[in-house]
């Protein structure tokens, strides 16, 4: 690639402002919409403000709201002083809330009016979205600000926490920047995109995409929250061009009595990730779906997408025995990815290996955990615990997370692999396999199936479906089915829960 810019990230809304300033800049959840004019303007008096109440570089900004514009002023009017936001999720228990608050120490709180009761019982001082203190704030007078350094901490994104505590993953702006573009090529942004956004603000994935349209002045539409018909009816209205789902919900679309492909002729890229997708549901996707298609492999310690299936790979599919289905594709430019065995020699093509990536993209370090981030990183390469196989043309198929690895009689058998086997069944839906303690072999495969409606299927038949596609020690020795999977705000199975389904 050529050189990116990693300046600080209010340069990139000044650019935007001064370029586009009647361009639709951000639409929110109940329909109201700012122009990047307006959107400069509102963000330069709140930071203004915060700068009033001693906000300085490196201070931490406690955001606690449901999508709208007050975690998109806040994202942006911190990163104007170089302060640091931390989102927080509005489904976290208060006990989690106060852990995050005990380990960051904000300056300050922004809220909506759940968030800022949430916020205010740990004695952060808050600025609630319902308050006259927050709309003076908006229209305070603007004073000149200092300069900002690019390498300030933008973000404290904490991790999900599927199998453990959350970590705080620290994002420069710098990195954010670097982000923005490599995703823009990507993604080949068009020149007035209008991006969708469904999932929420305080995740990573959505979050980034804050900054990200502010590189090329493109359109952000925010929902509140994704409902298959509400979404529709978004694209509809907004003729958006790109958005982001996770598998599930692109079934929920499909299977809305409302789906029609003619509401969608807008959208010419969807992007889908974050939890896997069978191979039954990708061809679905690219059968009945308008649009072009986009599969991301990514994590929060390196701004979300690292390697792509993109489209042209999409449209190569040969069908359901086509190898490459599942594939969470190539790197994509800016970011270098190797597989290592746990010996750290590199791994043959075929063989599982642990994802590593090495990009200017990747996180600063954990927040104030020196431990975990020297840890996380050997050489400048940042070690994701991510399991993968890449074949004789780079594409990479995850195989399961490094901790995930059930071992059974002392044979390796990745969770990945067998929610694949099983996934090729059209009749299951999702599927999501653990370890069980065993007696006589260590540990044993169970997996958790959810069929899909109107569909039957006996345990023996589950079985098969894996001893016929891996090894026969694979097979899963307890088998439950459900009606829904625990999940983190972001959709992902929480599998460290799933062991309580089988009591």
């Amino acid at each position: 690639m050529g050189q990116i810019s990693l300046g600080p990230i209010s340069e990139s809304l000044a650019e935007a402002a001064a370029r586009f300033p009647d361009r639709l800049a951000v639409v929110a959840p109940d329909g109201e919409t700012l122009t990047y004019h307006h959107l400069a303007q509102r963000v330069e008096r709140l930071s203004s403000w915060m700068a009033s109440r001693g906000v300085r570089q490196g201070d931490r900004i406690a955001v606690r709201s449901a999508n709208g514009l007050l975690p998109i002023f806040a994202y942006l009017s911190a990163t104007r002083l170089g302060a640091t936001c931390v989102p927080i999720a509005s489904s976290l228990s208060q006990m989690e809330v106060e852990r995050i608050v005990a380990a960051t120490e904000p300056v300050l709180g922004m809220a909506d009016q759940e968030g800022a009761e949430s916020l205010s019982a740990t004695g952060t001082e808050t600025l609630s979205a319902d308050s006259g203190e927050y709309r003076k704030a908006l229209a305070a007078e603007t004073v000149p600000l200092p300069p900002v350094d690019a390498a300030s901490t933008a973000l404290i994104i904490f991790t999900s926490g599927t199998s453990g505590a959350s970590k705080g993953v620290c994002l420069s702006q710098a990195a954010i920047a670097f982000n923005a573009a490599v995703t823009a090529k990507s993604q080949e942004f068009g020149s007035q995109e209008v991006y969708l956004s469904s999932t929420p603000l305080h995740h990573a994935t959505a979050g980034v995409r804050v900054f990200t349209m502010l590189f090329g002045g493109h359109t952000h539409v925010v929902m509140r929250a994704f409902g298959p018909a509400a979404w529709m009816e978004a694209v509809e209205t907004y003729s958006v061009t790109s958005a982001m789902l996770v598998p599930t919900q692109v079934s929920r679309v499909l299977d809305d009595p409302g789906y029609d492909p003619s509401r969608l002729s807008s959208l010419r890229l969807l992007v889908y990730g974050a939890g896997p997708s069978s191979s039954a549901q990708t061809l679905r996707m690219t059968e009945e779906l308008p649009c072009s298609l986009y599969h991301g492999y990514g994590l929060s310690e390196a701004c979300t997408v690292v390697t792509a299936f993109g489209p042209e790979e999409h449209r190569a599919l040969g069908g359901p025995d086509d190898p490459r289905l599942g594939s969470c594709g190539r790197p994509i430019d800016g970011v270098d990815v190797r597989l290592r065995r746990s010996d750290g020699s590199p791994a043959d093509v075929g063989e599982v290996g642990e994802i590593q990536i090495r990009s200017p993209k990747v996180m600063s370090g954990y927040w104030q955990d020196a431990d975990s981030t020297a840890s996380a990183f050997e050489d400048g390469w940042l070690l994701t615990g991510d399991l993968a196989i890449a074949d004789s043309h780079g594409f990479l198929m995850l195989a399961g997370r490094s901790k995930e690895v059930i071992i059974s009689g002392g044979v390796n058998v990745y969770p990945a692999q067998v929610e694949r086997a099983i996934a090729s069944d059209p009749d299951i839906e999702e599927v999501a396999v653990f370890a069980e303690p065993d007696g006589a072999w260590g540990e044993s495969v169970a997996a958790a199936v959810k069929l899909r409606q109107g569909a039957e299927k006996a345990v023996d038949e589950i079985e098969r479906l894996v001893s016929q596609q891996l090894d026969s020690r694979a097979r899963p020795r307890r088998v439950v089915f459900v009606d829904e999977f625990p999940r983190t705000p972001t959709g992902k199975i929480r599998k460290s829960l799933l062991a309580g389904l089988l009591n």
